[in-house]
């Protein structure tokens, strides 16, 4: 394996356990998803600390990840602020896993996501790898502009749905304007979007295929693993909610004359 990809998992699995240290006394494991987005950013970074070559495009590219890093975590420290105590799916794990929980979360919960993260984050190791005479080639320039397009996309729906939870609404009615009368989870649809951009972009920079294995399996976890479990949490605590998503694709927009007849599990 390539010193790179080594010194990375190493420093994402130690990132993770200090912040697992953090948790134990606060027993609050939602802060673990501060970490989510700054950890790409760390991962990039970090490599051209320690001795990979640099170059105008790498550092474009690594910006624009530490923007989207940045506007994630913002996001979710304040969609936090709004919780009364810990995030309702760790809470569920805490209170099944008994009084050992605080140190098995270790493992089930944030060494986990640390290789999770290292994962998915292949197309920023294949960016931190790439040559530094490497340039962008039509399909990388078409990849950053698909990376542009799913940050708007994610950037508005989020801001969406912290408007109307700040309306106090939020368990009461299900949002289903703007953004969220087109797809039941736009904020999923931009992830998906912005990171095969920056896939193209990366394989395109890099020459190495294995750059889109990240937002291939980025995409997997979420249709298969994160939307069934909020979809099944959003069906049992919101009574409009099922009507909602007869209407409404559950990812990707469709025409409306479609919608009536599409199966909403898509």
């Amino acid at each position: 394996m390539d010193p790179f990809l080594v010194t990375s998992l190493i420093v994402t699995l130690m990132a993770f356990t200090a912040i697992w240290l953090i948790h134990v006394p606060l027993e609050d494991a939602g802060i673990i998803d501060y970490y989510w987005g700054p950890g790409f950013a760390v991962i990039g970074w970090s490599g051209l600390a320690f001795g990979a070559e640099s170059s105008g495009i790498k550092l474009a590219l690594l910006g624009a990840i530490t923007v989207w890093a940045a506007r994630l975590a913002g996001q979710l420290i304040l969609r936090h602020g709004l919780m009364n105590g810990e995030d309702a799916r760790y809470l569920k794990m805490r209170r099944s896993g008994g009084p050992q929980w605080w140190w098995r979360s270790l493992y089930k919960v944030f060494l986990l996501q640390a290789v999770i993260l290292w994962l998915v984050a292949s197309p920023v190791h294949a960016i931190v790898m790439a040559p530094s005479s490497a340039a962008l080639s039509f399909v990388g320039i078409a990849g950053m502009a698909l990376f542009v397009a799913g940050l708007a996309i994610e950037t508005v729906a989020d801001l969406q749905l912290y408007r109307h939870r700040l309306s106090g609404q939020s368990n009461l009615r299900t949002l289903a304007s703007g953004l969220w009368a087109y797809s039941r989870h736009p904020n999923y649809l931009g992830e998906i979007a912005l990171w095969f951009g920056l896939g193209l972009a990366a394989m395109d920079l890099s020459g190495a295929w294995w750059a889109l294995a990240g937002p291939v399996a980025l995409a997997a976890v979420i249709r298969f693993v994160s939307l069934p479990l909020t979809e099944q949490h959003l069906m049992d605590s919101r009574s409009d909610y099922a009507a909602y998503a007869a209407r409404t694709p559950v990812l990707f927009p469709l025409p409306r004359t479609q919608r009536l007849t599409t199966d909403p599990a898509e």
